[in-house]
């Protein structure tokens, strides 16, 4: 039933022109994004259906062959390798940072750790990569005389490593400075010590805002380039068999094949794409899907 009172039919109608005018420019918004998860899905799927699925996934490119341009084997088991080698050494450092930010947050210290680590989250990546090569990449080259002797998953993801610990850093302390002050305080009244209560109560507590931290931080490693511009040193063709082999990750496949002139690299890069969309989305949805079943 319309209002009889013109002023509150004139209310009503600016508030629905309002709504209307906020859900639009939200559409819009989204667009972009939509137009590329459209593209990359559309060309990626076209581009993994000319070799198939497992061979995409499985095999090494033949970007110069028109029939079957071959798969990104190489490169995928890379960036599994620098995911799981990143996490290794930068998830119990970030933890440990993070525990000191929120635990001794008055200290001098602590306070500068999490300037540095909010610092850290808005730094240039390709920065932390030139500095990987300059402190371990180059002293490398230069003990063992080869030019192209120093570059190496390892050092991949050391580089990788300095880009994820702030993220992982700064969620560890939001998640332990959410705990309750009563579980302190009960803790202490039992006679436990800091640490215990650190290790035995808080982090059980807050483990699911510190699964969120390690899962973004995670996503973040897995989809940086610019880090390992520096480090990795490149080749897509051979399976690394070692960390401290050099190699391939799928987004330095795509930024180097999309660069060529042959359309079979162009197929290559947008599969790869794909790919790389389908992995960090995966961690992301896992990150859900965890917080989801882990209950107090």
């Amino acid at each position: 039933m319309e209002p009889r009172d013109p002023s509150l039919r004139r209310r009503r109608l600016l508030d629905r022109l309002g709504l209307a005018v906020l859900a639009g420019l939200a559409g819009a918004a989204l667009l972009p994004l939509l137009h590329i998860l459209y593209t990359v899905a559309v060309n990626g799927a076209a581009a993994i259906a000319r070799s198939g699925l497992v061979e995409f996934l499985t095999a090494p490119p033949r970007p110069l062959d028109p029939e079957n341009p071959g798969g990104i084997g190489p490169a995928l088991l890379g960036s599994l390798w620098l995911i799981a080698l990143s996490a290794a050494i930068g998830v119990p450092l970030a933890v440990f940072a993070g525990v000191f930010i929120a635990e001794f947050r008055r200290a001098g210290l602590s306070r500068l750790v999490l300037l540095l680590s909010l610092l850290l989250v808005e730094f240039p990546t390709i920065l932390v990569g030139l500095y990987v090569y300059t402190v371990y990449v180059l002293p490398r080259q230069r003990a063992t005389g080869g030019v192209g002797e120093g570059y190496s998953l390892l050092a991949g993801a050391l580089a990788l490593a300095l880009v994820m610990m702030p993220y992982v850093a700064v969620q560890v302390s939001e998640a332990l400075r959410g705990v309750p002050r009563e579980l302190r305080e009960a803790a202490f009244s039992l006679g436990a010590s800091r640490l215990k209560t650190v290790y035995r109560v808080l982090l059980g507590v807050a483990r699911r805002g510190i699964l969120v931290g390690v899962l973004i931080g995670l996503a973040k490693a897995a989809g940086e380039t610019a880090p390992l511009l520096f480090t990795i040193g490149g080749g897509f063709e051979a399976y690394p068999r070692s960390p401290l082999q050099h190699g391939g990750a799928v987004p330095l496949l795509i930024y180097e094949y999309i660069q060529q002139a042959q359309p079979g690299y162009h197929q290559l890069a947008w599969g790869a794409s794909l790919v790389l969309l389908a992995l960090v989305s995966g961690i992301m949805l896992a990150s859900r899907l965890l917080v989801r079943r882990v209950r107090l």
